[in-house]
């Protein structure tokens, strides 16, 4: 791009989506649910983080673009600056040689976006083969308005969508990278351009989490449970409400953390962890004043055996001596385990747990 950051040639290769591909057609509705349903089953996150100059160049990106939305009511009559075309040029040399055709690309609607914003720069700009060869006249969705050119009909529209697309997309990618507070951003943006998906809402929810704002996550993940329900996707609206109970779970274990007890220790949300080659995260994790693990604890509804897998197996790739397990709010209902390493573990009281860490 032309803030001076270098794009590293394989950047577009780290930008892989959770689950299926991040909106990479039209079909907005249908491709938010997909892209977005995956928030809520965690375990299945690779969430191998970014090198940091790709991190970097989607923030830019998300600058560059939120720029461009926020001059604009409506996209009727856009503006684009001399610099901003220079700007965009250079994101879609990136983009076309990282992206190239494979639409299930997380960032072809961002290439399809930018081209139109350059082509739209051009157009107002630059003299058109039109005018410059008569005989080549034909019917072109683009008019001139008052003297000067306009987006209109199907076209404006479309551009207003892919912005939508594209602030999404970027969303799902910096949560996906750790990155929440930016993520919340491009989902602002999204969400103010076109409220009306539940998808949107889920993924910023999902942010506000890791942020610990556990109040906006929640209303955001019933106000996605609204729309769902709204627009009958029944799948996605059980999860939505399986997801709501988590968060309940969720807080009540960060409050139990952040006691003045534990006040030497620092409480951290969705936590990355890589065993082997597979990079996932922890719901929260206790750490000492030298990032040393203390406590892992996992928040699932269920209360089956088989769900303490995914803890047992956090505490095994990072020896934290102690994992908790809560299904529910009830702090008495959760599972303590004292880490005995070599893949064994020891069940043991909560008061047992609160002697060793404070020892």
């Amino acid at each position: 791009m032309s803030t001076g950051m270098q794009t590293e040639q394989n950047i577009f290769l780290r930008f892989i989506p959770f689950g299926p591909p991040v909106l990479s057609t039209l079909d907005l509705q249908k491709r938010v649910s997909l892209a977005s349903a995956q928030p809520f089953a965690q375990e299945c996150i690779d969430a191998t983080p970014y090198p940091e100059s790709a991190s970097q160049w989607l923030v830019s990106l998300l600058d560059l673009l939120a720029g461009i939305a926020n001059r604009h009511e409506n996209f009727d009559h856009i503006v684009i600056t001399e610099t901003e075309y220079q700007q965009l040029s250079a994101v879609l040399e990136d983009l076309i040689h990282g992206v190239g055709e494979d639409e299930n690309h997380p960032l072809s609607a961002a290439m399809a976006l930018v081209g139109m914003l350059i082509k739209v720069y051009e157009d107002q700009h630059f003299p058109k083969l039109t005018d410059l060869y008569p005989e080549l006249a034909k019917d072109t969705s683009i008019e001139s308005t008052d003297g000067n050119t306009g987006v209109v009909g199907p076209i404006s529209e479309q551009i207003e969508t892919d912005f939508v697309i594209v602030f999404f997309s970027i969303g799902c990618l910096l949560w996906k990278d750790g990155k929440a507070e930016k993520a919340t951003s491009a989902y602002d943006l999204a969400i103010r351009m076109n409220p009306d998906y539940a998808s949107i809402y889920a993924g910023r929810g999902e942010a506000k989490s890791e942020l610990n704002d556990f109040m906006g996550a929640k209303a955001d993940i019933q106000k996605a449970l609204e729309l769902a329900k709204k627009q009958e996707e029944k799948d996605f609206s059980i999860a939505i409400e399986t997801r709501l109970q988590e968060f309940d779970v969720v807080a009540a274990v960060v409050t139990y953390l952040s006691e003045p007890r534990f006040a030497k220790f620092s409480v951290l949300r969705a936590c990355r962890i890589q065993m082997g080659k597979i990079h996932s995260r922890a719901d929260i994790s206790l750490r000492d004043t030298q990032e040393n693990f203390i406590a892992i604890a996992e928040c699932k509804l269920s209360g089956e055996t088989s769900s303490t897998e995914p803890l047992k197996s956090f505490l095994c790739a990072t020896d934290a001596p102690f994992g908790i397990f809560a299904s529910s709010t009830n702090r008495d209902s959760w599972i303590f385990y004292e880490n005995l390493r070599h893949n064994r573990f020891r069940q043991i009281e909560r008061s047992d747990f609160e002697k060793r860490v404070f020892e």
